[in-house]
């Protein structure tokens, strides 16, 4: 009987201690410090987070000394190809058109500004353009889409006789310095 009895306070210690146990478990989970964890898994998640999108955001700014070089070197092939140096290039382009697409350009009045952007003047040019009507749409099609840079600013409608029309045209293009 004698065992039994120490097998019963050996028992009773234990369930004491698994109950004190349990209650300390409980205790845990219901308690702020049990969300504790998951809000540092949260916050450590966020950061992380964070410091991907400023990685993300500084990596247009590595090698921008190379960039700022290499779009200086696409602006200069932008002005050499688009806009002429002196105006009689401009006068002998705009004659070049008028000639292959069969219009008459008279009456032509240039006038260059001061220089308006860094390196640019603008010229800016004013015309009477006669011929058959398809023919003064291809010229001012070919106009636009001259590798020269030249830009409609607007065109007036001028007498009409049979098929062909006289129009105004105003236009403009840059002259580059150097």
């Amino acid at each position: 009987m004698r065992a039994v009895r120490e097998l019963r306070g050996a028992a009773k210690i234990l369930l004491t201690v698994l109950l004190i146990l349990d209650v300390v478990a409980a205790a845990a989970l219901l308690t702020p410090l049990a969300g504790g964890r998951a809000a540092k898994l949260k916050e450590d998640e966020q950061v992380r987070q964070q410091l991907q999108d400023e990685k993300f955001q500084a990596l247009p700014v590595r090698d921008i000394d190379k960039k700022i070089d290499e779009a200086r070197g696409q602006v200069s092939d932008f002005y050499r190809a688009r806009f002429p140096k002196v105006q009689s290039e401009v006068v002998t382009e705009l004659g070049r058109l008028a000639r292959e697409n069969g219009v008459q350009l008279t009456n032509v009045h240039y006038a260059a500004d001061d220089e308006t952007v860094e390196g640019l003047r603008r010229l800016q040019m004013d015309a009477t353009l006669s011929g058959d009507y398809v023919k003064v749409v291809k010229f001012i099609n070919a106009l636009e889409r001259n590798k020269m840079f030249f830009l409609v600013g607007g065109v007036t409608l001028g007498e009409r006789q049979g098929g062909a029309i006289s129009l105004g045209i105003h236009m403009e293009t840059q002259l580059r310095e150097t």
